[in-house]
């Protein structure tokens, strides 16, 4: 549920309503009888009446006949504020077989949906949207398509209930139930909601509802948009975590997608990603006489100390992955794990190590423009530079071959930062896909070994290549030959003391088909359940209890 936001007030449409003017006749004198003043009084209230049932057949849509019911432009706007929107609150706008949505139901799917677009774009929903909180939805429209951002909404919200309501229904012929402990939440729903209404200062759950969800929300309305939607995703969710594939299925996949992964590194190969757990320990920093933060080899002993503590801990106790998953989610000091068990999952090679290199950049020079700006050179002026890089390595070469000279060469002939290179064109704490595919692949070979040079090509030129160092213990250990689930280690990285236990590996490419095959027949599947249950929907009965748009 979303917490309250700063409210901005949503304008109700104007109602304009042309009196006619008939022309003045000469009146002949009226006298008041019994039987005209009871006329009178019946005509008047008929026409009070009238006007009521005028306002609401507009207001309501009953005039349908001048729209398509099929058609969810065919209104301005689907929200009221008046008592209309009460009176037809349960009102059913939408069936699927023997499944139906009411006008209450259908406004928590709407408020629900705006939410959630929301709160993925966060603080760049106007910028990346083209949304503008402060206005009402039904005023602006949505990505130049003819609809407002209420009518898009209003769509989105009805198909969510659509694919929800459908996987619900396969979920009831399956005969699934819920697990036992969501089936207790609900249980005792009412009564949490209750008391998180107070906390917040709202006497009843109605209005809590209300702030939430606009006028005319309630707690049965809430409930069934829980029910139905955690029905669906958790069903939903284990039939596609039984879905089993053999390799010729997976093989297929990968066939069919080899150019796309390829361009992820991915190769029909034996390269493996591996599952593991860690619980990371880092020594105290300090600062020394001129500034610097600094580690004393005091601190990474203490550290060392409370790392070996928690692993003799750890192994005095029933040691196993349960035992390390809680004891990383108390000890561990790794942001990016810790509160997972310390769990980090399709771990490829690499991934877990930096490099440190230098470069010199040698630009090609010419080139031809197009209209567009783009430039291409031509075989000679390639060949003139990787001369031009060939030549200064083999000036290095020629000379004291070491990291100072080499940063002396690339500080004056590097054309890295428009050519004002200071660092000896260096770059160090490299991760794997930090750099261009050409340079990425030459610092992290394996066979790579401190102060070897090269030359490689790129889009920007020819790079001098000068190998530093690489750092990579946890990297190195998960990936020695023969380790196996259930292996475990205190290794020293430039972070702090890592203890690492090694859960599971699996081939790689196998492991991107399987998850691409699974999220391709996950497509499929929810696309078979809607076709299979259709849905009419009433959009002229549509009538959602008024909303402020809720934002900061």
């Amino acid at each position: 549920m979303k917490k309250d936001r700063k409210a901005t007030q949503q304008p109700e449409n104007e109602v304009i309503v042309e009196e006619s003017v008939s022309e003045k006749k000469e009146k002949k004198p009226f006298v008041w009888t019994k039987k005209k003043i009871v006329a009178l009084c019946v005509s008047a209230v008929s026409l009070i009446l009238v006007a009521v049932l005028l306002i609401g057949m507009v207001e309501y849509g009953l005039f349908r006949v001048f729209w398509k019911d099929n058609d969810i432009k065919y209104r301005d706007s689907y929200l009221s504020e008046s008592f209309f929107s009460d009176w037809k609150h349960d009102e059913v706008i939408a069936t699927m077989g023997d499944y139906t949505l009411t006008n209450g139901q259908l406004q928590i799917f709407y408020w629900m949906q705006l939410y959630e677009i929301l709160d993925y774009y966060g603080n760049y929903a106007e910028y990346y949207l083209g949304i503008d909180l402060s206005k009402p939805l039904k005023d602006q429209e949505y990505n130049k398509t003819g609809k407002t951002w209420e009518q898009y909404i209003l769509e989105e919200a009805l198909a969510s209930w659509h694919r929800y309501q459908a996987t619900a229904a396969m979920a009831d012929k399956a005969g699934y139930k819920m697990p036992a402990d969501y089936q207790e939440d609900f249980a005792g729903m009412k009564s949490k909601m209750e008391t998180t209404a107070k906390e917040q200062g709202y006497p009843t759950v109605k209005e809590l509802m209300e702030s939430q969800f606009g006028k005319g929300a309630t707690y049965e309305d809430y409930y069934h948009y829980l029910w139905v939607r955690y029905t669906a995703e958790l069903y939903f969710s284990d039939v596609i975590e039984n879905l089993k594939f053999t390799d010729a299925e997976l093989d297929d996949y990968f066939q069919r997608n080899k150019e796309e992964l390829s361009e992820y590194g991915v190769e029909q190969d034996g390269s493996l990603l591996v599952d593991f757990r860690n619980i990371l320990v880092k020594p105290v920093t300090s600062k020394d006489d001129k500034g610097n933060t600094v580690i004393t080899e005091e601190a990474w002993a203490d550290a060392l100390k409370k790392a070996e503590d928690i692993l003799e801990n750890w192994k005095g106790g029933e040691a196993d992955e349960t035992t390390f998953a809680s004891l990383a989610k108390v000890k561990s000091e790794d942001k990016n794990s810790a509160s997972n068990g310390g769990l980090n999952q399709y771990v490829g090679k690499n991934a877990w190590a930096t490099v440190d290199v230098r470069h010199i950049l040698i630009m090609p020079e010419g080139g031809t423009k197009d209209a567009q700006g783009n430039v291409t050179y031509s075989d000679a002026e390639w060949e003139a530079c990787r001369a031009a890089a060939q030549a200064l390595l083999d000036q290095y070469l020629a000379g004291e071959q070491t990291a100072e000279k080499f940063g002396e060469l690339a500080n004056e002939h590097s054309d890295d930062q428009d050519g004002k290179v200071t660092n000896g064109g260096l770059y160090e704490g490299v991760t794997q896909g930090r750099m261009v595919k050409e340079f990425d692949a030459w610092i992290f070979d394996e066979s790579r070994t401190p102060g070897e040079t090269g030359l490689v090509k790129t889009q920007y030129g020819y790079h001098v290549m000068y190998f530093v160092d690489r750092e990579g213990p946890v990297d190195e250990w998960l990936f020695a030959e023969g380790r196996k689930g259930g292996d475990y280690e205190l290794i020293k990285t430039e972070e702090g003391y890592q203890i690492v236990f090694y859960v599971s590996n699996d081939i790689e490419w196998k492991v991107w088909s399987e998850q691409g095959l699974m999220n391709e027949t996950s497509m499929n599947l929810m696309d078979d359940y809607t076709k299979e249950h259709s849905i009419e929907v009433k959009y002229w009965a549509i009538l959602m209890g008024y909303h402020e748009i809720q934002t900061g």
